[in-house]
């Protein structure tokens, strides 16, 4: 039995990993699993690019990044998405009762990642002028303390650190500015190029354990809900919030395509990559569909690449 080493970040998009684990899935694949959490999926990308994990999940925005200067890397399949799990929690007594009046305040956010990209998008679709706003960078978990504390005046997060953020102020204190619909953030299994030669039938069998995951949590929500909110350390009540806008199926598409080269010219933008060109990565190149097309072929809906 092969034994891989997956970083997972500790999030709602993530669900399908932590159900999996939980439910022997991958046992049941004859896959030894051992689950590593992150507070984010950056984190465990950049875990798996020092060789601490066998296998990342990640949001598809550190990975364009990283694309720039790791060629290496590789991305087998979308295991989760959710355009509405992103908020703006601000302090509501530091005068902030509308999205304008974060004009001239400090919002604090985790650099280069899908927050990052989901605040630079909430200023413009708000009509806010970034350069007209305090931003500020800080690791996932620093975030609750850093609102609570007054040190900022609003954070650009997701769930579990906003419940964390909320627990630690009065109700009247905080006030939350969310976009549905405005981003699509989507959560992907990433491995080197060279996974698939040196573990032989360990990603499909992956890819099943999750695709049986993904129908556990279509059959039975209430269960799902109970042992994902456990894993994250937030109130069921917090996730059956979120639960209908997560699409928890095991996928890799056109839209991710799309998605990698658009964040790929916003992260040369802000500086986040420098190139002497302003030519980003093949990103058609880094998809690796095999093991999703040899398991699940109907999930996989590229234009490109030849089966």
């Amino acid at each position: 039995m092969p034994r891989i080493v997956l970083g997972a970040p500790i999030s709602a998009q993530a669900s399908l990993i932590w159900l999996a684990g939980h439910l022997g899935y991958f046992k049941a694949h004859h896959i030894d699993v051992e689950l590593h959490p992150y507070p984010s999926g950056k984190r465990s990308l950049t875990a798996l690019m020092r060789g601490d994990v066998t296998l990342a999940i990640t949001a598809e925005t550190p990975f364009a990044i990283a694309a720039f200067t790791h060629p290496e890397l590789r991305l087998y399949a979308t295991v989760g998405k959710s355009d509405n799990d992103m908020r703006i929690l601000a302090r509501r007594d530091h005068g902030i009762t509308t999205p304008g009046d974060l004009r001239g305040k400090t919002i604090a956010t985790q650099r280069a990642s899908a927050v990052h990209f989901f605040l630079s998008g909430f200023l413009l679709y708000r009509d806010l002028n970034p350069d007209g706003v305090k931003r500020r960078f800080m690791k996932a978990e620093a975030l609750p303390q850093a609102l609570a504390s007054g040190e900022v005046d609003a954070i650009a997060m997701r769930e579990p650190f906003l419940s964390r953020a909320t627990q630690r102020l009065k109700r009247r204190q905080w006030i939350e500015f969310g976009a549905p619909g405005l981003y699509t953030k989507t959560h992907n299994i990433v491995a080197s190029k060279d996974f698939v030669i040196e573990h032989p039938g360990a990603m499909e069998g992956i890819l099943s354990a999750l695709s049986e995951a993904s129908h556990f949590a279509e059959r039975h929500p209430d269960r799902a809900i109970a042992i994902v909110a456990a894993r994250l350390g937030i109130q069921p009540a917090v996730l059956e919030r979120l639960w209908p806008d997560l699409r928890l199926r095991v996928t890799l598409n056109q839209g991710l395509l799309t998605s990698l080269r658009e964040e790929a010219r916003w992260a040369l933008d802000e500086a986040i990559v420098t190139l002497e060109s302003n030519e980003i990565p093949d990103f058609l190149a880094y998809l690796e569909p095999g093991p999703l097309e040899h398991t699940l072929p109907y999930a996989v809906g590229l234009i490109g690449i030849e089966p």
